[in-house]
């Protein structure tokens, strides 16, 4: 003889909470309401069930998204991940972002490989139906145009778009997402189209910023107060450009932590005077440069940002090449009270070449420099250089000089991590800076 519902009812109550929760994450509404008499107990758990994080392998068929959000009707969702490798999961993502959006998911994380990148999938405009998205990535995807009425995404944090192509208007659009978002903490743009009329990067509570762009004087910074870390990787530059990226490093003088790559391009060198510009990067503590030491003009622009930073601690430098330059010249810029708060450097990527020159002007200088650290596969002589190393004047009695067999690469085309816990709501989030 079957127990009667309200015995059921009865028996699934008595369980602890964990085991109700878990046979609740395993069992679809449909059957958590198959009987009135149960229906009301297991709808008041169901609702209090934390969200569904939805993350799909590499591979997965669309077939089973799709059976999988039919089965969880109702249920919020916090994240949402699939990688779109072909035409027939991208005509079922528009139906998913659909479903999304009626579910307040919290976080999206969209890749596509399409088999033409210069013709990518373009998403479905349902994608900014999710307003309450505290996380968005995007990755080779054309964007459809905003939507009549767009208030933006009020509670977005993170925003990733990489080689996403927008519509013709696209200097609008990227800029109304992104004032669109007044809680935006995080912006990482890669590979983005050149904007043709000006586009303002402003943000209020922005922290972090990664720009790995072709660069032209269609981009253009407002207001970023609470900025603390920037990461800029120029691609390229247009000799006809009147563009000065000193006004770019101008809106960064607050930030305590930056990453500079710059273009091959001398014009950009010579245009960008910082030892003649009004500000001091006083915030600045670690800085990580990669630059050409056989090209006077670099080194200068270097040097001007040494000069600039008086509380630097931490300098990571990485050579695309080296040669011969006026070291007797480049140590004559040298002024008092330069890098007089250094305390870790980090020399890299000198394919078999020491730039002992440098090497012996920051160990002869830096007098609160703990360690200076370069690669094994730097010495290209072996032990003639590590002893003449060694045998370098230091203006700090504490300083060690550590030969290492590797030290990581400048990351100038990071990879998003995601933090494994994951955001429940927007209010979880921290306040204003």
């Amino acid at each position: 003889m079957e127990p009667s519902p309200a015995r059921l009812a009865d028996l699934f109550s008595s369980l602890p909470e964990e085991h109700q929760d878990e046979i609740l994450r395993r069992l679809p509404l449909r059957d958590a309401v198959r009987t009135s008499a149960l229906s009301r107990g297991w709808r008041r758990r169901w609702e209090s069930v934390p969200r569904l994080a939805l993350v799909f392998p590499d591979g997965t068929p669309p077939g089973v998204v799709d059976r999988v959000l039919l089965c969880h009707t109702g249920r919020g969702v916090s994240r949402f991940a699939f990688q779109v490798v072909d035409d027939a999961s991208a005509s079922h993502a528009g139906h998913w972002l659909l479903a999304l959006s009626r579910r307040g998911v919290l976080s999206i994380d969209l890749r596509s490989c399409p088999p033409n990148r210069l013709t990518p999938h373009t998403l479905h405009s349902s994608i900014f139906s999710c307003t309450r998205l505290v996380s968005l990535h995007l990755e080779h995807f054309c964007l459809p145009p905003l939507p009549v009425g767009f208030a933006g995404f009020p509670v977005l944090e993170d925003l990733y778009l990489r080689e996403i192509k927008l519509p013709d208007d696209r200097d609008g659009q990227l800029q109304a997402i992104i004032h669109g978002s007044p809680l935006l903490r995080v912006l990482y743009l890669e590979h983005e189209q050149y904007p043709q009329g000006g586009c303002v990067i402003q943000a209020p509570n922005l922290r972090s910023l990664t720009l790995n762009i072709p660069w032209n004087d269609g981009w253009r910074f407002g207001e970023l107060p609470c900025l603390h870390d920037a990461c800029i990787c120029v691609d390229g530059y247009d000799e006809e450009d009147e563009q000065d990226f000193g006004e770019l490093l101008a809106q960064l003088a607050q930030v305590e932590e930056l990453t500079l790559q710059s273009p091959f391009c001398d014009k950009w060198y010579t245009e960008v005077k910082i030892d003649m510009t009004p500000f001091t990067f006083y915030n600045l503590k670690s800085l990580e440069l990669s630059t050409l030491f056989n090209n006077m003009n670099q080194m200068l622009v270097m040097f001007c940002l040494l000069k600039s930073s008086p509380n630097l601690e931490r300098l990571k430098v990485e050579s695309r090449d080296y040669g011969d330059v006026n070291w007797k010249l480049l140590s004559a810029q040298w002024t008092n009270g330069m890098c007089s708060n250094l305390q870790d450097v980090q020399i890299t990527g000198f394919d078999d070449v020491l730039p002992m020159p440098f090497i012996k002007l920051i160990l002869s200088k830096a007098s609160r420099l703990r360690t200076l650290s370069v690669e094994a596969g730097c010495f290209r002589t072996g032990g003639d250089q590590l002893i003449e190393l060694l045998a370098c004047t230091r203006a700090s009695p504490h300083s060690q000089v550590m030969v290492k067999d590797a030290i990581e690469s400048i990351r100038f085309h990071r990879d998003v991590a995601y933090d494994s816990s994951e955001k429940q709501s927007g209010n979880d989030s921290p306040g204003p800076c």
